[in-house]
């Protein structure tokens, strides 16, 4: 029995000078001050979660606010959190047209429309972080100081106008990377975008080099194309384009082709890509590329290059 109360003594001996040695490093610990970004994570994960309303709720809403007019129609493609405590965020499509940002605010029973922007001493850090995971076809020099990159559905007219400009981009800044990323929007609203993502997407991985050409004759012959004869004029055009039409076409079936589609899509997901084109230099989101008189494009670029990692 002594031996026995002598070993539980040192047991406990231990313990406490274990404890004691603990609490002494843990109170000389340097508690050093959080960064900005650290700081806003953390008011981020403690902030109280927002009820966000249902689809179906919001299809009410819309119905109660529009519903007088039959020539307005909408198609609600996403509800979240909003980067602001409180507020909805609500992604939603009016007369299939470009989709808004409404945050709406439950309490007081308003909506408003508009877009965050990021602001700060390196506002574009976390897009940046997030762009390290594009892999769709790229051009440019081996060590970029920066990247462009371009989310773009093959049916989208927009693209279409904003694709030369992407490619002249490309032969005044040879030093930078430019990344086509595939992200066809619903098929409500362009039918056969997904489809095209799919031979697209084979065509980057069988030949880079030819992907340019064959990009460009999707997006010329676009009013030529449907969802019947998809399939038969993408084969003609990859033909064109020096591809085997047969391989092509199996490799556009097949389900890893579904899953880098989809990986494409989920990446400007995470990025609040919700239109096409939305284009990124440098992790700034820019829209309207060929909106953009083309000096003042060459000087943002330029400055992002200047401003290279941050």
């Amino acid at each position: 029995m002594t031996k026995s109360k002598d070993l539980i003594l040192v047991f406990l001996f231990c313990l406490i000078s274990s404890f004691t040695l603990a609490q002494s490093s843990a109170g000389s610990t340097t508690h050093r001050p959080l960064t900005p970004q650290a700081k806003a994570q953390v008011e981020k994960d403690t902030a109280p979660r927002t009820a966000l309303p249902t689809t179906a709720e919001i299809d009410a809403y819309m119905k109660r606010s529009f519903g007088y007019d039959p020539g307005v129609s909408w198609e609600i493609y996403q509800i979240r959190e909003s980067p602001v405590p409180g507020l909805a965020e609500i992604i939603v499509a009016v007369n299939k047209g470009q989709p808004y940002h409404l945050y709406y605010w439950p309490k007081a029973q308003i909506a408003f429309v508009g877009q965050t922007i990021p602001f700060g001493p390196d506002p574009y850090a976390s897009a940046r972080a997030k762009l390290q995971g594009a892999f769709g076809p790229s051009k440019g020099g081996a060590n970029p100081p920066i990247q462009v990159v371009e989310f773009s559905d093959l049916e989208c007219p927009h693209c279409k106008a904003s694709q030369p400009v992407f490619e002249k981009l490309q032969g005044d800044f040879p030093q930078v990377r430019f990344v086509f990323q595939q992200f066809p929007l619903p098929a409500s609203l362009h039918p056969w975008a997904l489809k095209a993502a799919q031979y697209a997407d084979c065509a980057g991985q069988m030949d880079k080099d030819a992907f340019w050409k064959y990009v460009d004759s999707i997006f010329e012959n676009q009013g030529g194309i449907a969802l019947a004869t998809a399939d038969d004029k993408l084969k003609e055009l990859a033909a064109t384009a020096g591809y085997d039409a047969q391989k092509i076409s199996t490799c556009a079936a097949s389900p890893e082709t579904e899953a880098r589609i989809k990986k494409s899509q989920d990446l400007g997901a995470s990025l609040e890509v919700n239109e096409t084109p939305t284009v990124f230099v440098n992790g700034r989101r820019v829209s309207g590329l060929a909106n953009i008189p083309y000096d003042n494009l060459k000087q943002l670029v330029q400055f992002e290059i200047d401003h290279a990692g941050k």
